[in-house]
């Protein structure tokens, strides 16, 4: 009887914080205390998430810190709402504190509360910290994702630490992952304008090879560094090969190529 009382409590709770109604969920969870129905570890990922979700970030961490405190069954799945709640909010103090409580309660944080902390980290220009973490999930338990490099690449470039953005393109790909295009086209861009077009040129190549599809504007950038490299030649290679990825020139496409040429 008590396992479907808690049950019950779960399905009303979770049904009214589905539809923005916290007053009446608040409401289901104090009648729950009252009744003596002991929570269960779904009864407080439901308060946490659902509090996140709707706004009320520090009530659903002060419903956390009451089940640490009281011994309270707590699973994966509250502290990972609670520590995306938090990072949506900037507040990664408290997201940090919340997966110390993690880990300090014998749970082993997913690389979905880890890829949370990181662009929230990144979101506060805090690169350092989301690096830590990059590397605290390089253990066997947890390993980085596509998510996890994208985030830490883009934010590396956003902090012009090029060369560190540089070596996670080339680990992902050496994993057989795809880097997002904007992030692979920012990177040959800023490596044209510091003259390693070479390299640039390279890191195309190996993207193209583990089935990245260069748009217009990843070709644009290419072809404008390898025009003013002097190395039309390979430029315009690369613009007649546009059509093998259903990738139509545009103006800044033709003007790049014609002025290469010009100058030459």
């Amino acid at each position: 009887e008590g396992a479907r009382n808690v049950a019950s409590f779960n399905i009303m709770m979770k049904g009214l914080f589905d539809h923005g109604d916290i007053s009446k969920a608040s409401s289901i969870w104090e009648l729950m205390q009252e009744s003596g129905v002991v929570a269960d570890s779904t009864t407080h990922g439901i308060l946490v998430h659902g509090l996140c979700e709707n706004g009320y970030s520090s009530n659903s961490l002060h419903v956390l810190k009451t089940a640490e405190e009281k011994g309270g069954v707590l699973d994966c799945f509250a502290y990972s709402a609670m520590a995306n709640g938090l990072c949506k909010e900037g507040k990664m103090d408290e997201a940090a504190s919340v997966l110390n409580g993690m880990v300090k309660g014998g749970h082993t944080p997913n690389a979905h509360v880890y890829n949370a902390l990181i662009n929230g980290f990144i979101g506060a220009s805090k690169v350092e910290d989301a690096i830590r973490l990059y590397h605290e999930m390089g253990k066997p338990h947890c390993s980085p994702t596509v998510v996890t490099y994208n985030t830490l690449i883009n934010g590396l470039c956003k902090a012009e630490r090029f060369g560190e953005a540089y070596d996670l393109v080339r680990e992902m790909l050496e994993k057989g992952w795809q880097p997002g295009v904007i992030t692979i086209s920012i990177l040959i861009k800023v490596l044209c304008l510091g003259r390693k077009e070479d390299t640039a040129l390279n890191l195309w190549n190996q993207g193209i090879s583990k089935g990245i599809k260069p748009d217009v504007q990843m070709h644009n950038i290419l072809i404008h560094g390898l025009c003013t490299a002097g190395k039309t030649q390979l430029a315009l290679s690369l613009y007649l090969d546009m059509n093998h990825f259903n990738c139509a020139p545009n103006l800044v496409t033709h003007n790049t190529l014609m002025e290469g040429f010009y100058i030459e």
